[in-house]
């Protein structure tokens, strides 16, 4: 593991929430090396945030990029008393992204939206992921780890990501204060957590869901992508009724696929 870095530039471990937060400049992956970790939060979040990191992990150990300095690598750690209801983290989290981009600037609202089960787009790019993952040594707290890109310019993307993915700074033309955004995820992330009607959350989630109402695939069901229930399953109505998935890749169609 890499040297703890002291530095914290914008206050974050002073919000009454954050039990421990920890500014690291280069690691492979936050959600790593949080699973390391021998002690974890009692009733607040550990936060790790890694400048930049070498070795990003998404989805059935896809890569991520989070190479360069201009995002946001991070991984939250939060005390759970019932593991089976982790989509309660996934959707705060996924709101909280979502809302704090809509923070920017109204004018873009209509173009930011949740992509089943992990992802933020901006109109129909990724601009953030997600990666939900249990701690190894107990079942009392999960890791809720996201990257979201902010001041990265096209080419500073891969080429092969150039057309798929998106930052803020490509799509407003303005760079953000790092810090200042964190601490508004966090923030809106604890409210969405701790908010006592979840059925109102996941009301304000549904809302903002990518593409809903389209003709989709989930890994080999094909069907129209009718909503998210509350545990965290897509709806899916098919030819032979409607179709829950508890997982998988979610792919919309073109109309020529569907009519083929």
């Amino acid at each position: 593991m890499n040297q703890l870095n002291n530095i914290s530039p914008h206050s974050i471990e002073n919000l009454d929430f954050i039990e421990q937060y920890l500014y690291l400049e280069e690691i492979d992956s936050t959600n790593s090396y949080a699973k390391e970790l021998k002690n974890f939060p009692k009733s607040g979040l550990f936060v790790i945030r890694a400048v930049k990191q070498s070795g990003g992990r998404g989805r059935r150990e896809k890569t991520f990029f989070s190479e360069h300095s201009g995002g946001l690598w991070v991984s939250i750690i939060a005390p759970v008393t019932d593991i089976s209801e982790h989509f309660i983290y996934n959707r705060a989290l996924s709101l909280a992204i979502c809302e704090t981009l809509k923070s920017i600037d109204p004018s873009h609202n209509d173009k930011i939206s949740i992509k089943w089960p992990n992802d933020i787009y901006w109109k129909d790019r990724k601009i953030a992921g997600i990666l939900l993952e249990n701690m190894p040594a107990t079942q009392n707290a999960i890791i809720a780890g996201f990257g979201l890109n902010i001041n990265i310019l096209v080419e500073d993307f891969p080429v092969e990501l150039r057309q798929s993915a998106t930052s803020i700074l490509i799509e407003t033309g303005q760079t953000q204060s790092l810090d200042r955004l964190l601490e508004r995820i966090l923030e809106s992330y604890w409210n969405f957590s701790h908010d006592n009607r979840q059925s109102s959350v996941h009301e304000r989630y549904t809302k903002n869901l990518y593409k809903k109402g389209c003709p989709a695939v989930v890994d080999s069901r094909q069907g129209t992508f009718l909503t998210v229930e509350v545990d965290g399953q897509l709806r899916l109505k098919t030819s032979n009724g409607d179709v829950l998935c508890s997982s998988g890749t979610l792919r919309f169609l073109e109309t020529y696929e569907v009519n083929r």
